[in-house]
């Protein structure tokens, strides 16, 4: 079922900036991810300036930028006075030598398309293992070097996947896992539908289009699965993969979770939970109703084509 989480939404933002705290959900034992601590976006260099106000406000201390060298001296973040920067790149090089992620590469349809999608789904499958860059921002997790917001371009792949597995070793559900890996549709859902539109003769001519335009402009439910399998083919449990990937055992990983994770009184947490089910179910809905048709041509496919 759906996540009981409220208000990751931070007003003043524009969706496009894809800005969320990912406080507010339920994690280990029933205890709630502590709100204005960890933060996920796209890249800070498309903040206006007003914006940019609101988001000094934040009290945020540190960012992880999760780009490559290139794309930030391409597009510098603006500075913001007592924050410190880091910056490491979460791409994985292995399986993504030969991946064309550019506009052509998209677009393929026919056995171009397909295999540009097989080797999305590899390359995407092993983003959690052995990446440095999640490895730090970990690290920097368990040092409580917080409050911290992570980033990369569009603030859905690199930071979608980084955002699965702070959300796991914080021991929230594969369902709040993909919530909020899918939320970053609904924060581009008007992006993702001009993209559509634009390229329906793709679509009409191969529906495995659709699957690689939702890729380019927002992110795939395939692909955030494969993500979420490849850990729990590899491990026995996402214990043993956090321990494994980070060092995390099981004495680090209370300690992390006691410092990120709160109880709540029950009446407050009743009433918070009524509402955030109510409000999940309209953001699932506004989600399924502008994709479900497209969902289904793409999955059709894909099980036709295995």
């Amino acid at each position: 079922m759906a996540t009981q989480h409220t208000g990751s939404r931070l007003t003043g933002f524009r969706d496009k900036l894809n800005l969320r705290d990912l406080g507010g959900f339920i994690g280990a034992d029933g205890r709630v991810i502590r709100r204005g601590l960890i933060y996920r976006s796209a890249g800070l260099y498309a903040m206006n300036a007003s914006e940019r106000q609101l988001f000094s406000e934040l009290g945020i201390r540190y960012i992880m930028d999760l780009r490559t060298s290139a794309e930030v001296a391409d597009k510098p973040n603006p500075a913001f006075e007592d924050v410190e920067f880091i910056q490491h790149s979460g791409l994985v090089f292995r399986g993504g030598e030969e991946i064309d992620f550019s506009p052509t590469g998209m677009h393929r349809i026919g056995e171009g398309g397909a295999d540009q999608l097989s080797k999305l789904r590899v390359y995407y499958s092993g983003m959690p293992f052995d990446n440095e860059a999640f490895r730090i921002l970990i690290s920097m997790l368990e040092q409580h070097r917080v409050p911290l917001l992570f980033h990369c371009a569009t603030g859905k792949d690199r930071t979608g996947v980084a955002a699965m597995l702070i959300l796991l070793a914080l021991g929230a559900s594969r369902d709040d896992v993909m919530y909020d890996y899918l939320l970053s549709n609904e924060y581009r859902k008007d992006i993702i539908a001009r993209k559509l539109k634009e390229n329906a003769a793709l679509i009409k001519a191969d529906p495995l289009a659709l699957e690689l335009l939702t890729m380019e402009s927002g992110v795939s439910e395939i692909i955030g699965n494969l993500v979420l399998d490849a850990i729990e083919e590899r491990y026995p449990s996402t214990e043993a993969y956090l321990e494994a990937e980070f060092g995390l055992d099981t004495k680090r990983l209370s300690q992390m979770r006691a410092f990120y994770l709160e109880e709540v009184a029950e009446g407050t947490q009743a009433s918070e939970h009524a509402q955030a089910s109510e409000d999940a179910q309209v953001s699932e809905h506004a989600q399924v109703s502008e994709h479900a048709q497209a969902s289904e041509h793409a999955q059709t496919h894909e099980r036709t084509s295995l």
